[in-house]
């Protein structure tokens, strides 16, 4: 099908299209309000001047298309693959954003006022100018994105993972980044950030947090050698490739951790819950798992040296 068809089929009151496959999809000045476009593949499809308001287009393709001057107003757009997207001056106020990938992407001038970007991923992605005031962007993956001059005031931001994220210019005043992982942010000294909350916070170096902030009263936690985490909350958290020796992770939540390629010599991880966890080739040299949760965990090519094991065992590769 393509864009004339659907709009004459919409003007005579049609407004189920999900799953259909469109071709050479161009389509400027025109409103399509409350359509249904779930499922359906729109790569490299070219909009103008639409107005998407209300609309379904959850699980939709959207990969390598431009868009401008288009509205998504409390539009579905949730699990969308929005990689190598080039979008400039797009309302997605109050849109659903859940679990949709950035990868690769540019958004400009556009409007995420109060959106909902819970489980976005973002992978080389620059949102210039953006109004995200409000969004939620939790449990989020950001790894080499810019948000250059964008205001961010008032967003969730807890329980995401910030790697090589630039935000020089942008405004994060009364942020929630409570239980983030910060593993590399640039950009502070010209950033406003007051009033975030930075409660239980993870971060790999004081240098990628703001210049002025104490680490412990805003009650963010430092992952490293000799780190103290027990009773901490750290499901799904990826530690991998650290060295986190002497550690105490005692009592713990690690379920779904990735551990892999870890330093964990001397690591205490005494009454910790470790299930679905990927330890492979990590070192566990004098590590104590003394009744931790080892259920599922993925233990292979693991370096045990005088290990304690959950039963009490001292496990080591020599008596394999």
């Amino acid at each position: 099908m393509d864009g004339n068809e659907l709009i004459q089929r919409y003007q005579a009151g049609e407004r189920d299209f999900s799953g259909v496959e469109f071709e050479d999809f161009e389509l400027s000045n025109i409103s399509l309000e409350e359509i249904n476009l779930s499922n359906c593949n729109l790569s490299r499809a070219k909009l103008q001047n639409v107005n998407l308001d209300n609309a379904n287009l959850s699980n939709v393709q959207l990969v390598s298309t431009d868009i401008e001057n288009t509205t998504f107003r409390n539009a579905n757009l949730s699990h969308v693959n929005l990689e190598g997207i080039n979008w400039q001056n797009i309302d997605l106020s109050n849109a659903d954003l859940t679990d949709t990938s950035y990868d690769h992407s540019t958004i400009e001038n556009s409007n995420f006022t109060n959106a909902n970007l819970t489980k976005m991923g973002g992978f080389q992605s620059t949102f210039d100018n953006c109004n995200l005031t409000g969004a939620n962007i939790s449990d989020a993956q950001l790894s080499e994105v810019t948000f250059d001059n964008c205001n961010l005031s008032n967003v969730n931001l807890s329980h995401t993972t910030f790697y090589d994220v630039y935000i020089q210019g942008s405004n994060f005043s009364n942020a929630d980044f409570s239980k983030a992982y910060i593993k590399a942010i640039s950009g502070w000294s010209e950033a406003n950030y007051t009033d975030v909350n930075f409660q239980d916070a993870l971060y790999l170096d004081s240098e990628d947090l703001p210049p002025d902030i104490d680490p412990d009263e805003a009650g963010l936690m430092f992952i490293g050698p000799e780190t103290d985490l027990s009773g901490k909350d750290l499901s799904n958290i990826d530690l991998s490739e650290l060295e986190l020796y002497s550690a105490n992770f005692s009592n713990a939540n690690l379920s779904g951790a990735n551990l892999s390629d870890t330093d964990l010599n001397d690591t205490n991880f005494t009454n910790a819950n470790l299930e679905n966890a990927d330890l492979s080739n990590a070192d566990l040299t004098n590590a104590n798992f003394t009744n931790a949760n080892l259920e599922n965990t993925d233990l292979e090519a693991v370096f045990f040296d005088n290990t304690i094991m959950p039963d009490g065992i001292i496990r080591s590769d020599e008596e394999e």
